[in-house]
C-alpha cells in the first residue's frame, strides 16, 4: 500500500502549524549586527574567523589543507579556461573581420565585373 500526502504550504504556514516560534525579526537583527561588525572591521568578524568553527571539525582537519590546495587548483583551471576563451574569441573575431573583408572585396569585384559585362552587352546591342 502506498499513500502520498501533499501539503501546499509556505514556510511561514508550516512553522505555525508545527507550533514553532517566529524568529524572523531575531534572525534579521543578528544578521544586521554581524554585517555592521564585518563592515567596520571588528576583530574576529573577517570571513575566515567566522568560518573557523566549521573548519575545525576533526573530519576536516586533515583534508583542509588538501581541500584548500584543490580549490586553488580549481581557481587556476577556471582562470586558464577563461583566458583561452578570451584569446580564441579575439582570434576568431580577427578571422571573422578578415573573412568579411575578403567576402566584401570579392563581392565588389564580382559587382564590378557584372557592371563591365553589362556595359559591354549594352554596347554590343546598340
Amino acid at each position: 500500500m502506498k499513500i502520498n500526502v501533499e501539503f501546499d504550504l509556505t514556510p511561514e504556514e508550516l512553522r505555525q502549524a508545527l507550533g514553532l516560534p517566529n524568529i524572523e525579526a531575531f534572525q534579521q537583527d543578528l544578521l544586521d549586527r554581524i554585517h555592521r561588525q564585518m563592515e567596520s572591521g571588528v576583530e574576529g568578524y573577517d570571513p575566515m574567523s567566522l568560518m573557523q568553527p566549521f573548519l575545525q571539525q576533526p573530519a576536516l582537519q586533515q583534508g583542509l589543507s588538501q581541500g584548500l590546495a584543490s580549490f586553488g587548483n580549481y581557481q587556476k583551471m577556471m582562470m586558464d579556461m577563461l583566458t583561452q576563451a578570451a584569446q580564441s574569441a579575439k582570434g576568431s573575431s580577427a578571422k571573422d573581420d578578415k573573412a568579411e573583408e575578403a567576402s566584401s572585396s570579392a563581392a565588389s569585384r564580382s559587382s564590378g565585373a557584372a557592371k563591365a559585362s553589362s556595359r559591354s552587352a549594352k554596347g554590343g546591342k546598340s
